[in-house]
């Protein structure tokens, strides 16, 4: 291969990476404290975000994060017990989380904003733990997990008021991690019914159940897109902890994040457009967001 040819080579090989550049946008840091942190969810109302964060060796804390000034905050102030894994209505009258209430052991909590009212359900079981929790986008109805007699978990419904308790699943495996679609008709949650633990589909009555995903790696904490046509997930496919999005019926997934660390707990920014999500990078764990590019149609 002559000078000129080896130049022409080396310049297409420059444009094939600028274009994957191009189309694969910088993540976009927005703590920078290095402290563990989990179960990423937005308010409906506002540019903030809420999570779950190490506030000391001993206590763990529903934090908010401003977007717009940067400013974080606790989500209840007076706070003295464990606190994780919010879900908020889309009108913001209700939202749902899980708090310690003892030693090993949680309750569900359903805070009632405009009434002022808080409803708490103690599931039983010793200590036993509630694991996630999800309220519906109209704030009528919760979903949550936790485990049964035969050592498997199990995902329960009831009314906000945490009352009409009904078991949506019945199975002998681990089903957890519930997150209702933006409309309120289906639920995804993770499951190890197939022998892994894999995204699952449902109607929001426990009908109509799908396999979304199916790898030899786990697939887990599943979050719709505010549209509700596109999942993301966290996957540990390839050897290490990505993010994954796919279409809401369970077409393949696309790979979104690279970090050598891991990256976990993904929400969609009720814009569409972006994730965001938990990221260790270099022994720190802080909040990250990512551009997602739309779906390809079939001209492009």
């Amino acid at each position: 291969m002559n000078s000129f040819s080896r130049l022409l080579v080396l310049l297409q090989l420059v444009l094939l990476v600028a274009d994957g550049i191009a189309e694969q946008s910088v993540p976009q840091r927005h703590t920078t404290d290095g402290k563990w942190k989990q179960d990423l969810s937005f308010t409906h109302d506002s540019h903030e975000l809420v999570f779950s964060t190490l506030k000391t060796n001993q206590l763990i804390k529903l934090e908010r994060l401003n977007l717009q000034t940067g400013k974080r905050t606790d989500f209840h102030g007076g706070a003295n017990t464990n606190e994780i894994s919010i879900s908020f209505a889309r009108d913001m009258k209700f939202y749902a989380y899980v708090r310690n209430d003892g030693n090993l052991h949680t309750s569900v909590e359903v805070q009632d904003v405009e009434a002022g009212e808080k409803h708490t359900l103690n599931p039983g079981g010793g200590f036993a733990c509630v694991r996630a929790v999800t309220i519906r986008p109209d704030g009528r109805e919760v979903i949550y997990s936790f485990p049964v007699d035969n050592g498997s978990q199990q995902l329960w419904r009831t009314d906000h008021r945490l009352q009409n308790k009904k078991a949506l699943t019945k199975s002998d495996y681990i089903d957890t991690h519930p997150r209702y679609s933006p409309n309120g008709a289906a639920v995804v949650f993770t499951s190890t019914r197939a022998g892994n633990f894999d995204i699952y589909r449902m109607a929001a009555d426990g009908t109509n159940l799908i396999q979304l995903t199916e790898h030899a790696g786990l697939d887990t904490r599943a979050a719709w897109s505010p549209d509700g046509m596109r999942i993301a997930y966290t996957s540990l496919r390839e050897g290490n902890y990505d993010i994954y999005v796919m279409d809401a019926f369970g077409a393949e997934g696309m790979r979104v994040t690279t970090n050598p660390g891991k990256d976990d707990f993904v929400t969609w920014h009720p814009n569409g457009r972006e994730i965001y999500f938990s990221s260790e990078v270099k022994g720190k764990i802080d909040i990250y967001s990512l551009e997602i590019p739309a779906p390809r149609t079939r001209n492009d």
